[in-house]
């Protein structure tokens, strides 16, 4: 059931006190059955939002093994928001322990999200190495992400480990028909702000801010027209399936293609070129499918944005471009073009990166304004848990230079996180006890051609 129709299903012929009374009844027998054995918890944790969340539920973990595959697959799917944000982590095993660092990122960003006042569910999609000999999510990691209020869908294990499989996963979002706005976070970001701002401004429902951005929201980087690290869509079982359909007719096509199996004028299925149409990034344009990661995740949301969906907004640079394809139209219109719309609506930032808390860095460098000071990806080989850290480092004056107040950000939420539910971390033997554990991650870091190739030659299902 999808939310409109449980929306429509929530109309009643009494007023709209009454509803709100028998609501909050019903809502607190609840609660009180479901939830009394974690009061006592629930009291203890610092932040409101985060006591109100955890009331709302989180998903049993008394599984049986042996049907583990079916019953994992499909947690509750009650929502209790409209918004739901997701992560995706790979590789999983249970004698390889570098995946944790991911599972802490995710720990740390559902932390922030929800003590800066995000409402809206939390999700994290799993799959386990192909070699790995456990069901599910080992058991300390599955205790943290329910204490911080994240359910846990785990996916069928892949035939192999790859990180190309994982850029696939993402588009799982488009599933979500339960929720009116799915955003996805790679598992290494975190939020700078309370990103529900995002959700709001798509919404026509929402009464607390305009409506600016269409239902799909992607944004460019330097030299590339859509970025995978963070997008929201709108669910839509007909999109899921156009997305299926794309991904199966392109890597049928790309079996008669020489290596690396990918057209660049056709790209996904459409033809720049011969729609008389272009791409635009921050410094580049094109009408070739050749940017950075096109023949998966950058390229893929680009294509289910702005062909697919039919409407979508994309942030490039300051400006946010406002797109639409009606029906009969092959080519999409801009509509229209905003300069600086997101700076007015984003929240107060929980850290500076890029010395942009310097006024001549607010007017120089992208990278100072939203989307792209939103979050913090710390991509490649410069993810905090893969590298050295000092407790010391924490007394000295705060520094803005590039993302190393973000850094210090993501050591001291996961030091609180660690106090607060005895997660075992050392962290004045971070550099002995646990940086060898993490020094390098399950999948690696980029999407290799290779990987592309395994999957079309052998024809895994990856949509």
């Amino acid at each position: 059931m999808n939310y409109v129709q449980r929306r429509g299903q929530a109309l009643s012929p009494y007023g709209p006190k009454v509803v709100a009374i028998v609501c909050v009844i019903l809502f607190s027998v609840t609660y009180v059955a479901t939830f009394s054995a974690s009061i006592v918890l629930h009291q203890e944790l610092e932040h409101q939002h985060l006591r109100e969340f955890l009331g709302s539920g989180s998903i049993s973990s008394d599984h049986d093994a042996e049907s583990a595959a079916v019953s994992i697959a499909n947690p509750s799917t009650e929502t209790s928001s409209p918004y739901a944000y997701v992560w995706i982590i790979g590789g999983v095993h249970e004698d390889r322990p570098s995946y944790r660092g991911f599972v802490w990122d995710v720990l740390i960003s559902a932390s922030l999200l929800r003590r800066t006042g995000s409402k809206a569910d939390f999700w994290l999609y799993v799959r386990l190495s192909p070699g790995s000999q456990i069901h599910r999510i080992p058991e300390d990691d599955d205790r943290h992400l329910k204490l911080l209020g994240v359910r846990v869908k785990h996916l069928e294990k892949p035939q192999h480990d790859s990180f190309s499989q994982l850029m696939y996963d993402k588009f799982l979002i488009l599933n979500m028909v339960e929720y009116k706005r799915v955003m996805f976070l790679d598992a290494d970001t975190i939020p700078m702000c309370n990103l529900d701002y995002y959700f709001h401004l798509s919404d026509p429902d929402d009464d607390t801010l305009p409506t600016l951005l269409k239902p799909f929201f992607i944004f460019a980087t330097k030299g590339e027209p859509a970025n995978g690290g963070l997008f929201m869509v709108e669910p839509s079982n007909i999109i899921h399936q156009q997305y299926q359909d794309t991904v199966r007719d392109q890597h049928k096509k790309a079996k008669a293609l020489p290596y690396p199996h990918f057209d660049k004028d056709e790209g996904w299925g459409y033809s720049f070129r011969s729609n008389g149409d272009e791409w635009e990034a921050m410094k580049a344009k094109g009408q070739q499918w050749t940017w950075w990661g096109a023949h998966v995740d950058q390229g893929l949301m680009y294509y289910i944005a702005r062909i697919l969906s039919r409407e979508c907004s994309i942030a490039i640079g300051t400006k946010v471009q406002n797109w639409k394809m009606k029906e009969g139209q092959t080519k999409p219109e801009k509509e229209i073009e905003l300069e600086g719309v997101l700076e007015r609506f984003q929240p107060n930032l929980l850290a500076y990166q890029y010395r942009c808390d310097e006024k001549e860095s607010q007017h120089t460098k992208f990278n100072c304004h939203p989307p792209y000071n939103s979050l913090a990806h710390f991509s490649g080989t410069r993810k905090p848990w893969q590298n050295e850290f000092n407790v010391e480092d924490l007394e000295k004056p705060i520094s803005t230079r590039v993302k190393v107040a973000a850094v210090r950000l993501w050591f001291q939420e996961l030091m609180v996180l660690n106090d607060r539910y005895d997660m075992g971390i050392d962290f004045n033997k971070w550099n002995e006890n646990h940086l060898p554990l993490m020094k390098e991650s399950p999948l690696g870091y980029v999407p290799k051609f290779t990987d592309q190739d395994s999957i079309i030659k052998n024809g895994e299902k990856v949509a």
